[in-house]
């Protein structure tokens, strides 16, 4: 019951920035926590969550360093440059552990998660759509098949299917790989909710077809 609770009063946060924000739909930015920001990755994070933000959605993403701290930065680049945005329109989600190491890069974060799971939950659930970014380990990847299970399961029995963008070729040959080697008999591949794509101006595309289809 308590757990429950804890993640009650995430949700509670997130709905009241939510509306504060003008009740826009959010895009969950997963991807390493740990690059130089000199790299070529880093930089991109940041032109992906700016154009996510010029596109009209918030962006919500892990709330410290690496891939997370570049979706920060560009997703308040693009909100400075917007007088009809603000800065609930970038939401991190913390979690206890990672405070007594780690800085906080967003001005606005959910209260701390009690533990990786309360947290990759509320990333998950939080979001209308999912962008994995081209660089990222275990925790990224699992991230990813979750929401690929989820989606895979609210096809068959209704419920909620958040889009799943993959930038970079690697993300494509690894699930290239999962398909030849699980057993996916008589589960979808993910063909309706799943994009692979290499660029901005493809993303750019896909989020302008996708915030179309919520209008």
């Amino acid at each position: 019951m308590k757990k429950n609770n804890e993640f009650n009063d995430l949700k509670k946060s997130f709905l009241e920035y939510k509306k504060k924000a003008g009740n826009i739909n959010y895009i969950a930015c997963f991807g390493k926590t740990f690059l130089d920001k000199d790299s070529q990755e880093y930089k991109l994070a940041k032109d992906v969550s700016e154009l996510i933000i010029k596109n009209g959605f918030g962006v919500i993403h892990g709330g410290y360093t690496g891939i997370m701290e570049a979706s920060s930065l560009g997703a308040d680049r693009a909100i400075k440059k917007d007088k009809e945005k603000n800065k609930y329109w970038n939401i991190g989600v913390p979690m206890i552990v990672f405070d007594k190491e780690l800085e906080r890069s967003s001005e606005i974060n959910l209260p701390p998660a009690k533990d990786i799971s309360d947290r990759k939950k509320a990333l998950i659930e939080f979001c209308d759509i999912c962008v994995v970014l081209p660089s990222g380990g275990f925790g990224t990847i699992l991230e990813a098949l979750e929401i690929f299970h989820t989606n895979q399961l609210a096809e068959k029995f209704g419920g909620k299917i958040r889009p799943l963008v993959f930038i970079g070729g690697n993300w494509k040959k690894i699930f290239n790989s999962l398909y030849r080697n699980l057993d996916m008999n008589k589960q979808k591949n993910g063909e309706s909710f799943v994009y692979f794509i290499k660029s901005l101006k493809e993303l750019d595309g896909i989020l302008s077809i996708l915030r179309k289809k919520d209008e």
